[in-house]
């Protein structure tokens, strides 16, 4: 029995919020933290990366890899939205995150222009 694929075009109504768990100091890195999203306050996804791709950041979501049969790599998604809207709702809360880190990290610098006495 096929089920029916809806676009759900509207915004999801189970409350997603997030926390980054760890960000990666690396220059060039690809991927620049590490986030966990609350679903509703009744489900929690671990380990989802925050990524500068080709087209901007995004969300990615947990995944596994496995040998093939044939020896090649391939990967298996751990967990996933079923709707463009629940996608989209866990992006916005993992990125939203990721900027509120972001501000943090800057907020703790000390000035440019300040000696380090200065800063204490």
């Amino acid at each position: 029995m096929a089920t029916k694929k809806t676009n759900n075009a509207t915004k999801s109504k189970i409350p997603v919020s997030a926390k980054i768990d760890r960000m990666i100091e690396r220059e060039n890195a690809t991927v620049k933290a590490y986030a966990s999203a609350n679903i509703g306050g009744e489900f929690v996804i671990k380990d989802i990366a925050v990524v500068d791709g080709q087209k901007g950041m995004f969300a990615r979501m947990p995944f596994r890899s496995y040998k093939g049969a044939n020896g090649d790599t391939k990967y298996s998604d751990i967990a996933f939205a079923l709707t463009d809207s629940a996608r989209q709702s866990v992006q916005d809360a993992v990125l939203g995150a990721y900027r509120e880190a972001l501000e943090e990290t800057e907020d703790e610098l000390p000035d440019e222009n300040e000696s380090p006495e200065q800063s204490m």
